[in-house]
């Protein structure tokens, strides 16, 4: 399974969720050859649906794929993230809801001392 978890910092629930360039061969088959822009369909740790547009750069050899702000800035907020919470983002068929993917938000228990999906 591929995986990807990143700590969210100021700028990720501001405005877009940068995704790391590996992950550009693992999106790469969604994309047809002119565009570079696609819906990416996801169900949260707790089986809600969202919709994220992702869009690469096409200029020069760097293609980093991002979450779009209107998608990803609702998920934000309907999850209360902050600057220091966790996402995960991992490839994993959900045949009932049609996606590809699945996305975590994940807040740290400072009493508890353990992350808890939200």
């Amino acid at each position: 399974m591929v995986a990807y978890s990143k700590q969210l910092r100021q700028s990720d629930v501001g405005s877009r969720l940068s995704i790391p360039k590996e992950w550009w061969d693992v999106i790469r088959p969604l994309f047809a050859e002119d565009h570079r822009e696609i819906e990416l369909w996801a169900v949260d740790g707790l089986g809600m649906f969202w919709e994220f547009r992702c869009a690469v750069r096409q200029k020069g050899r760097y293609k980093k794929p991002v979450l779009q702000s209107d998608g990803w800035l609702q998920f934000v907020n309907y999850k209360g993230l902050a600057a220091g919470d966790m996402v995960t983002l991992e490839m994993g068929d959900n045949e009932f809801r049609g996606t590809r993917f699945m996305i975590k938000a994940l807040k740290y228990d400072v009493a508890g001392h353990f992350w808890f999906n939200v």
